[in-house]
């Protein structure tokens, strides 16, 4: 299995310390830089809102499998839980597309460590990317 570092991540978090815990949570303004063999792919990504950004978490202990959690004082197990320490801390969030800027994707609500390796950015839809039952209960309280 080989992945692809597709770009970098630019952002004024230098370590995990520094970062929010949740990308939903941070008000920064953030860069994505696209490495220029893979700008093509970028092809019409203006018509998404939001973007799910994966990447490479390079600061990421993947000797833990047990951790503690903000909402929760019994340790859970890494995959049961958001951590990003993993074996293969392959980590997401979704993102608000602000603008583009050549290879630059310029995004709010993301919690990577500056310098963090992309690995892949899709579009989020709502219609398809929230769980069938929970779209229901969503749409149904929006309409009240």
């Amino acid at each position: 299995m080989e992945l692809v570092k597709i770009g970098v991540i630019h952002s004024p978090y230098k370590t995990k310390e520094e970062a929010p815990r949740q990308g939903a949570d941070s008000e920064e303004v953030c860069y994505i830089e696209i490495f220029g063999n893979y700008i093509d792919g970028l092809k019409d990504i203006e018509e998404a809102k939001y973007l799910i950004v994966l990447y490479w978490g390079h600061q990421s202990n993947r000797e833990i499998l047990i951790t503690k959690t903000p909402f929760s004082d019994v340790p859970k197990g890494v995959f049961a839980c958001r951590s990003p320490n993993r074996p293969n801390p392959i980590l997401f969030d979704v993102a608000e597309l602000i603008d583009r800027k050549g290879n630059l994707l310029l995004v709010k609500g993301l919690d990577a460590i500056n310098g963090s390796p992309v690995i892949d950015i899709k579009p989020y839809y709502e219609r398809i990317d929230i769980p069938r039952g929970l779209q229901e209960k969503i749409f149904e309280e929006q309409s009240k």
